[in-house]
């Protein structure tokens, strides 16, 4: 009992950490806000918020990869009978599917991940990681030996690239479409001539 108290309690202050800290870097952008801010706003000491964060950008970070854990989840259970090809594709625009309600909140998470570019070389990276993740999926699903490898590693980059660059058009924009919808339509330009590779 005690030892599922302080798992709550430390779930707690790790989510009014991120909170506060997120809200100080909405109102004075990444670069404008200190650890020490960010302990203020939430009433912890700055040793309290690097016990939960290792720094200042694994807040942000914590969001990108939240996403890139749910898209590597959805392509583990896209039927089996999918190519690989329509199985990615699939998984990134059922994540990317955002409820009217929440386009706002998610835009603006987007947006301060582009405001710095340390950011977004952090992102790229996580992004670059992921590729290498969704090859080995892929390859697992299709029961794969190496002779494929390449070719999979191709589709993961060349569709992740797309859903990059989709993703930061509609973070730009101003507009209360669904990204998913964008996705969608990206995604079928990009693969109107690949449809020989899931039956391959």
């Amino acid at each position: 009992m005690a030892s599922r108290a302080r798992e709550l309690h430390a779930v707690s202050v790790r989510e009014r950490i991120s909170a506060c800290a997120l809200e100080l870097f909405d109102d004075h952008g990444y670069d404008g806000v200190s650890v020490e801010e960010i302990a203020g706003r939430a009433g912890v000491s700055q040793r309290t918020v690097f016990r939960y964060f290792a720094s200042k950008d694994e807040i942000v970070l914590q969001y990108e990869r939240s996403l890139l854990d749910r898209l590597r989840d959805a392509l583990e259970r896209r039927p089996s009978d999918e190519g690989p090809v329509t199985a990615l594709t699939r998984a990134y625009i059922e994540t990317s599917s955002t409820p009217s309600d929440m386009r706002g909140w998610v835009r603006q998470r987007g947006k301060l991940l582009a405001s710095s570019s340390y950011l977004k070389s952090r992102t790229n990276g996580e992004i670059v990681n992921s590729v290498a993740d969704l090859s080995e999926i892929l390859a697992r699903r299709r029961d794969s030996d190496g002779g494929r490898a390449i070719e999979l590693r191709v589709i993961a980059s060349a569709v992740s690239a797309v859903a990059y660059d989709v993703w930061q058009s509609w973070v730009e924009g101003e507009t209360g479409t669904n990204p998913a919808d964008a996705l969608a339509d990206a995604f079928a330009i990009l693969t109107a001539s690949w449809e020989g590779i899931d039956n391959g």
